[in-house]
């Protein structure tokens, strides 16, 4: 049979991974990668190349990085394509984009929709406690998130997980699944499946604001909060104007008694600090202009900038 020929949109680690599962497939030809625009990193603001541009180099592959996409319409109609596949593109891709390919435009999306449609769907599946996420691959329509699935598998959220490690739970399954299905679906062998609006929730962007810990909360919420905001970008919290980024923390079962937020000890283990219904202990945390660090560091070396009855706020 002729290759299947694939236009690839993504740009972020995970869209790479499904990148490179798709350059390693023998019946697939990926004809063009689209990928965001390279951004300025770091204290020098050097342009860094997206994950999914480095793996696209590395296999000669073409590769656009419009702004708009919508503004390189002519460049990509050019190009035959039997499908256009989306991994966490981060633009609205136009429905007179999503009709050029012979056969269907798909994304492979983070959730087991119609839960968590929008942009941050791993995030929300920790943050509310959920002990089970998976990926669904899906129709693209002009409504976000909203065509009809092809295929959904669920994997577990561990109560050792955070983002970062389930996103690499994550984009495995994405790489098995668009291996096992995406001739399925050339040969019409999967019939799509309506999503229950009724069912429906969303997964907005996170918000710096939203980064932000609520010490007024109970313990297991502020533990999933700070687990689903790990590696990136990082729950923090305030001791005054000082910031302190908080990246890791295991809830106690101790019985104190203190205003929300308070230090009520400080040990080799690390930070205990009080919650709505008891105390969780911070393991990992970032000093304002600092690295971050173990905890257990304050009591270890001495630390001044925090002690037992200061507050967060």
């Amino acid at each position: 049979m002729e290759k299947i020929k694939v236009i690839f949109c993504g740009t972020p680690q995970i869209g790479a991974d499904i990148l490179t599962t798709l350059t390693e497939m023998e019946n697939v030809e990926v004809v063009l990668v689209i990928s965001q625009p390279d951004r300025p990193v770091g204290r020098k603001k050097e342009l860094k190349p997206t994950p999914v541009k480095e793996i696209a180099l590395k296999n000669n592959l073409k590769i656009i990085q419009p702004v708009k996409i919508s503004e390189a319409y002519e460049e990509i109609a050019q190009i035959e394509s039997d499908f256009i596949v989306t991994c966490a593109y981060g633009q609205f891709v136009p429905t007179k984009i999503l009709d050029l390919p012979k056969i269907d435009s798909i994304n492979v999306h983070g959730s087991l929709l119609p839960k968590y449609r929008g942009g941050a769907p791993i995030q929300y599946a920790i943050k509310n406690g959920d002990s089970k996420t998976g990926i669904s691959i899906m129709k693209m329509v002009k409504k976000m998130d909203a065509g009809d699935y092809y295929i959904q598998e669920s994997i577990d959220i561990e109560e050792t997980d955070d983002t970062g490690s389930m996103f690499e739970k994550i984009a495995k399954l994405g790489q098995k699944m668009i291996k096992e299905n995406l001739l399925k679906i050339y040969n019409n062998e999967l019939s799509p499946i309506a999503q229950n609006e009724d069912e429906v929730t969303f997964s907005k962007n996170i918000s710096t604001e939203e980064e932000k810990i609520n010490w007024n909360d109970l313990s297991v919420n502020v533990w999933n909060h700070i687990r689903s905001l790990s590696p990136w970008p990082i729950a923090h919290t305030f001791k005054g104007e000082e910031r302190y980024k908080i990246q890791k923390v295991q809830i106690l079962n101790n019985n104190v008694e203190a205003k929300p937020g308070t230090i009520v000890n400080i040990s080799e283990n690390g930070i205990d600090v009080q919650t709505k219904d008891g105390q969780v202990q911070i393991l990992l945390i970032q000093k304002p202009g600092k690295k971050m660090m173990e905890a257990s560091s304050y009591k270890l070396n001495n630390l001044s900038d925090l002690k037992v009855g200061d507050c967060f706020e």
